[in-house]
C-alpha cells in the first residue's frame, strides 16, 4: 500500500472538527492535519495548539490557498457548503464536505458542475457511517441474500436539542430534522437498495418559533420494496436500522454514530439462524479519511461520490415538496 499521507486543512473550528474529525485524521494511517482556519484567528490558534496543528489561518481564503495542503474538510453550516467547496476545488484542493452537501438539489447540482471543471480534484459527502466495519458486514449479508430479497428498511434517528441558538434549529442555515439527520436515513436506504426511490411521502411537525421541522416521517417506495424514516430533533436520543428480507432480518443497533472506543452490535436472523455480531472499537471517521486518501492518492473509487450526494439532495427536496403538497411526490 502507498504510504503517502494526505495533508488536510480544516475549514472551521466547528465542534465536529475539534471532537471527531481532527483526532480521527491524526489517528488515521494516511492523513495528517496541516492547517486550520476559523473566523476568529485566536480560536484557530487555540485549536491548533491543542491538536498540534502546524498552521493557524486568519481566514478560510488563506487556508484553501495554502500550498502545504492537499485536501480540505468542510464542517461549516449547510448554507456555506457549496460556496466554500467550490472555492476549494478552484484552489486545486480535494474536498470532503459535511452532509448535506447543499441547501437543495439545485445547489448540489451547481457544485457538481463546478467539480467537472476540475477532474483531478475529488469531492465527497461525509457520510462517515458507510466506512464502519458493521456496515461492510451488513452489506455483505444483504448482497449474498442471507436474508433473501431485501424488502423493507426501517430507520429511526433522534436526539433532543431545544437550544434556540444552535444552527440545527435555524431554518435559514439549513437546520431541521430532515436536513440534519433525515439525510442519513435517506442515504442508507438508497445505499442498501442500490437504487433511487420511485416516489416519496413526508409529514413534518414544525417548531412554532424556529420554523424548522422537529420531526419528519418519510415513506419511500423503491422498485424492490419500501423504506420508512423517522427523524426528530426534540425526542429521546435513539437510533436503529432494521432490515427485513424475504426470509430474514438484520438489526443495526448503533447505525450512524458508533463511538470509536466502544463495541457496537448487529443482529442477524433467518429461519434457521440467529446470531449476534459485536464489532470491536473502530473509528469510522478515521476509516473515512483513509478511504478518501486512497481515492485521492491511489485512484481508488469513492464510496460517496458527488453524484450520490446530488441524488440524496433530490430525495430531500422531494420530501419537502411532499409536505407542501400533502401528497406523494414522484422522484
Amino acid at each position: 500500500m502507498n504510504s503517502k499521507k494526505l495533508r488536510w486543512g480544516i475549514l472551521s473550528s466547528a465542534r465536529i472538527a475539534r471532537q471527531k474529525v481532527i483526532p480521527a485524521i491524526q489517528r488515521s494511517q494516511r492523513g495528517t492535519v496541516t492547517a486550520i482556519a476559523s473566523r476568529d484567528v485566536a480560536v484557530a490558534r487555540q485549536v491548533a495548539q491543542i491538536h498540534q496543528i502546524p498552521v493557524a489561518c486568519a481566514s478560510y481564503e488563506d487556508l484553501i490557498n495554502l500550498r502545504e495542503i492537499d485536501a480540505v474538510y468542510i464542517p461549516l453550516p449547510n448554507h456555506l457548503h457549496v460556496e466554500w467547496a467550490s472555492r476549494a476545488l478552484e484552489a486545486g484542493k480535494h474536498v470532503l464536505c459535511e452532509k448535506p452537501l447543499g441547501m437543495n438539489e439545485m445547489e448540489a447540482t451547481k457544485l457538481q458542475r463546478v467539480s467537472r471543471q476540475y477532474p483531478m480534484q475529488l469531492i465527497s459527502e461525509a457520510f462517515m457511517y458507510r466506512y464502519h466495519p458493521q456496515w461492510k458486514r451488513t452489506r455483505q449479508l444483504i448482497r449474498s441474500r442471507s436474508i433473501g430479497d431485501l424488502q423493507s428498511i426501517h430507520v429511526h434517528f433522534s436526539y433532543d436539542n431545544k437550544d434556540p441558538d444552535n444552527i440545527r434549529n435555524k431554518l435559514a442555515l439549513g437546520g431541521g430534522a430532515l436536513m440534519d439527520i433525515g439525510c442519513y436515513g435517506i442515504s442508507v436506504a438508497r445505499w442498501l437498495f442500490e437504487g433511487e426511490p420511485r416516489r416519496v411521502c413526508a409529514r413534518m411537525a414544525r417548531h412554532p418559533e424556529f420554523g424548522t421541522d422537529t420531526s419528519t416521517t418519510i415513506l419511500m417506495e423503491f422498485s424492490q420494496g419500501s423504506a420508512t424514516v423517522v427523524c426528530a430533533t426534540q425526542m429521546q436520543r435513539y437510533q436503529r436500522v432494521i432490515l427485513v428480507g424475504s426470509h430474514g432480518q438484520i438489526t443495526v443497533h448503533t447505525p450512524f454514530n458508533a463511538p470509536p472506543y466502544e463495541t457496537v452490535r448487529m443482529e442477524y436472523q433467518n429461519g434457521t439462524e440467529h446470531s449476534i455480531h459485536d464489532f470491536g472499537p473502530a473509528d469510522q471517521y478515521s476509516e473515512q479519511c483513509d478511504h478518501f486518501a486512497a481515492a485521492a492518492i491511489d485512484g481508488e473509487p469513492l464510496i460517496a461520490p458527488i453524484s450520490d450526494a446530488v441524488c440524496n439532495m433530490h430525495v430531500i427536496d422531494a420530501c419537502f415538496q411532499s409536505e407542501q403538497k400533502d401528497a406523494w411526490v414522484d422522484c
